[in-house]
Formats: C-alpha cells, sequence, structure tokens
C-alpha cells in the first residue's frame, strides 16, 4: 500500500498518547493503596498498551513507520503522579484526580484524529479506540466523586 503520511503522522501522536497513558497508569497503580483502584489502573494501562500494538499495526499497514515510545512532557506527567503520590502517601483521590487530567488529554488528542482526514478503516480503528477513552474518562470521573462522596474505595479495600 502507498504511503499515507498525515495518516502515519496521527497515528504515531495516538501511539505516543497510548504509551504515555499506559506508564501513566501503571505508575499510578503502583502507588496506590485500594485493591480494586489498582486493578482497574492496571487494567487501563494493559488496554493502552493494546491500543498501541493496533495503532502501530495500522500505521505499517499504511507505509508508516511507528513510535514505540511515550512523551516528555508524559514523563513529566507521570513523575508528578508520583510526587504527589509519595506526598500524599497513595491518596486515591489525588492519583485518580491525575490520571483524569491524563485521560482529558488523551481524549482531545483522540478527537483531533477523529476530526482530521483519514482512511475509513483507520477512522473506524481511531473512533473505536476513542470511545473507550471516553469510557475511561467517565469510569475516573464516577470514581472520584464516589471517593469525594466518601461512599466508596477505602484505602486498603
Amino acid at each position: 500500500m502507498s504511503s499515507d503520511p498525515h495518516a502515519a503522522e496521527t497515528l504515531n501522536k495516538l501511539i505516543e498518547v497510548c504509551l504515555d497513558g499506559e506508564l501513566g497508569y501503571r505508575t499510578a497503580a503502583s502507588h496506590i493503596q485500594n485493591t480494586k483502584l489498582h486493578i482497574i489502573l492496571s487494567d487501563n494501562a494493559i488496554r493502552r498498551a493494546e491500543f498501541a500494538k493496533q495503532l502501530r499495526a495500522e500505521a505499517e499497514r499504511l507505509g508508516g513507520h511507528p513510535g514505540h515510545s511515550g512523551s516528555v512532557a508524559a514523563s513529566l506527567h507521570r513523575g508528578w503522579i508520583a510526587l504527589r503520590s509519595a506526598i500524599t502517601h497513595g491518596d486515591a483521590k489525588t492519583i485518580i484526580a491525575a490520571c483524569e487530567t491524563g485521560e482529558d488529554s488523551a481524549y482531545a488528542a483522540y478527537e483531533a484524529a477523529v476530526k482530521s482526514n483519514l482512511p475509513a478503516p483507520t477512522r473506524e480503528l481511531v473512533e473505536m479506540q476513542w470511545r473507550a477513552v471516553d469510557q475511561a474518562c467517565q469510569q475516573l470521573r464516577h470514581i472520584n466523586a464516589e471517593i469525594a462522596a466518601g461512599k466508596i474505595y477505602a484505602e486498603t479495600d
């Protein structure tokens, strides 16, 4: 297949976003005390790794050269999660809020990609992943609201 530089560039940005999300979620999961939240965050990390793998395959199909590492900005964000969680001793509310920030950023990147001019099969993949990112955003907001209301997620549940 002939190369589509715009689509490959768009996919590379999303690969970076997914790798950033995977590492961010892994960092967050490693600092959280709550077992249920640890599982949710770890599952999100696994999902982002799978998304990156799918996007790499699509970029290669389009004749591009997919990326294999996250961004410098995300490394700083992961460091911020680690710093904040160390200061707050793994406070679930703080960690989930940091994850929300990361998911909001991922959502915006996917939204921009969906609005760009992608070939139909590529667009379908990106839209499917975008819906999953949206679900993760909603899940994190719900968890944060539940934590704020004191309803769930005691530190050692």
